[in-house]
């Protein structure tokens, strides 16, 4: 073979591997795919998940059964491949609901004076299995320093309104009392709940009827009024009042003994998660992977507002990002040629449950672990201001400089202002379905326009959606996520940002 002949030849086979320099969308192509994503088909897909119809979409329910086999159609419908298990577009995941058998659940004092108190009207029980328990009842002030014996075998009374306040630092000051009492080997935990709480917010706290299996172990806990608390510490010699005032140093004091039962059945379920994808045009790439993600599920059905309206639609939270992954689907579906990698479409539930099915996703993923290159995620990008969204996570990684240069490149499409982390202080990073992703190490940036007055209400309706603002929203992300599965480069965290994302994962891988 001649010098010359095997050069030809060696040109030959490169070019075979390498994919042709036409073979990335044009600027004019990504523009075109990218004036698929409209207002008014944001409005129809909200519409729908967000109806009625569906119940509120909890997790698990047909309502969310029915969001799930909707996405799967408009996956289907645009030719994208599946990409859950076993070659179809589902993936499930174990998922127990634990439900309180309220009619043999107990709370009765049994001494000094006997008295049997009402499920529901003047206690309540949080998600523990608890068998019967028969013990003294004593009052624990939290500020009495570390929990000890004294507490052991015990039901232990607290006063501390910390115990159902709303702020992320007064559960976590909750959160330490009653694991410092269970460590201390205390029987279970009562909770004086303070005068004015509504009917709802005490049914919010307590959590009595759905949980999951994980918190079997943790310390029994019951919720009770203050009138007939006030009445069982009157009959052991004490007052109420007095006691919550008192300075602590003197240790728990004795008020009698009490029967306390909250038995929980167990249910098994499977709840969906739904995964499509568009392959990468490039054979040395198309191996790795972009995920897109929003959570399809939200709380179902709860207690009457004003109006008579109990179905919790979850039109913003989270129809508006679930919606933006299918118009995203759609783009990129009607580009001429996919981009170099491939492009993962992901509608995860559980999410209102505590990131249940992205956890799982993320612990058993349907592609390799280490080939996903990138996650992006919608969660709430319908409200607020109309030429604004939030992209959380810049500061950590790559992606942060890129998105701004994206929005800056399509500026004239997209009208937006993409601005860092607003509220630190909530640690947005790190409550959303991006960060079963970030905890792997994969670089992850969450789209998110903000809370508002009709969060996790029955009010959060279609109508109030800003579809023009979510449809320049869904493009950003496109645009995007486009730019990083075109590009040969993948995304890393900085030093610094790879810190905080394993500081904050601890031992969840």
């Amino acid at each position: 073979m001649t010098r010359l002949t095997a050069f030809v030849l060696g040109l030959g086979i490169l070019a075979a591997c390498a994919p042709p320099a036409s073979s990335q969308a044009s600027d004019a192509e990504l523009r075109r795919a990218a004036a698929t994503i409209t207002p008014n088909d944001f409005y129809a897909r909200i519409g729908f998940l967000a109806s009625d119809a569906l119940q509120g979409r909890n997790t698990p329910s047909q309502g969310l059964e029915a969001a799930a086999a909707y996405i799967v159609s408009e996956f289907r419908s645009m030719g994208l491949e599946p990409a859950g298990e076993n070659g179809t577009y589902f993936q499930r995941y174990p998922y127990v609901i634990r439900e309180l058998a309220t009619e043999a659940t107990v709370f009765e004092a049994t001494a000094p004076r006997a008295r049997s108190l009402t499920y529901g009207a003047d206690f309540y029980a949080g998600p523990a299995t608890t068998a019967p328990i028969r013990a003294d009842m004593v009052y624990y002030h939290p500020g009495e320093g570390p929990a000890d014996a004294s507490v052991r075998g015990k039901v232990v009374l607290v006063t501390d309104a910390a115990a159902v306040g709303r702020s992320r630092a007064e559960r976590q000051a909750f959160g330490a009392t009653r694991g410092a009492l269970d460590e201390a080997g205390a029987a279970a935990l009562v909770v004086a709940l303070p005068e004015g709480l509504s009917a709802a917010d005490v049914a919010a706290r307590a959590a009595g009827s759905v949980t999951t299996r994980s918190t079997a172990a943790a310390l029994p806990t019951f919720y009770i009024r203050v009138e007939p608390l006030r009445e069982l510490v009157r009959a052991a010699g004490g007052d109420l009042q007095a006691l919550a005032a008192r300075a602590p140093g003197a240790g728990p004091t004795a008020l009698g003994a009490v029967h306390l039962a909250a038995p929980y059945v167990d249910s098994d379920h499977q709840p969906p998660n739904v995964a499509a994808m568009l392959p990468g045009s490039d054979p040395a790439l198309r191996d790795t992977y972009v995920i897109f993600s929003a959570h399809m599920d939200h709380v179902g059905i709860g207690n009457p507002d004003e109006s008579g309206d109990s179905i919790y639609n979850g039109a913003d939270d989270d129809a508006s990002g679930t919606s933006a992954i299918l118009e995203m689907a759609e783009a990129f579906a009607a580009l001429p040629t996919p981009p170099r990698r491939s492009v993962i479409f992901l509608a995860v539930s559980g999410e209102e449950k505590g990131l249940l099915g992205s956890r799982y996703y993320a612990d058993h993923p349907t592609v390799p672990l280490g080939q996903i290159v990138a996650n992006v995620n919608m969660d709430m990008i319908g409200r607020n201001d109309p030429d604004s969204v939030v992209a959380i996570g810049q500061d950590l990684s790559s992606l942060g400089p890129l998105v701004q240069e994206v929005a800056t490149r399509y500026r004239d499409d997209l009208r937006l202002t993409v601005s860092e982390d607003i509220w630190p202080e909530e640690r947005f990073f790190f409550r959303s379905d991006h960060f079963s992703f970030a905890a792997k190490e994969i670089p992850a940036l969450f789209f998110f326009t903000g809370v508002h007055e009709d969060y996790h209400r029955a009010s959060d309706h279609v109508e109030k959606i800003d579809t023009d603002k979510a449809a320049r929203i869904a493009k950003l992300a496109f645009y995007f996520a486009h730019t990083i599965a075109a590009d040969t480069e993948k995304p890393a965290y900085t030093p610094e940002g790879l810190r905080q994302v394993r500081e904050a994962a601890g031992g969840r891988n």
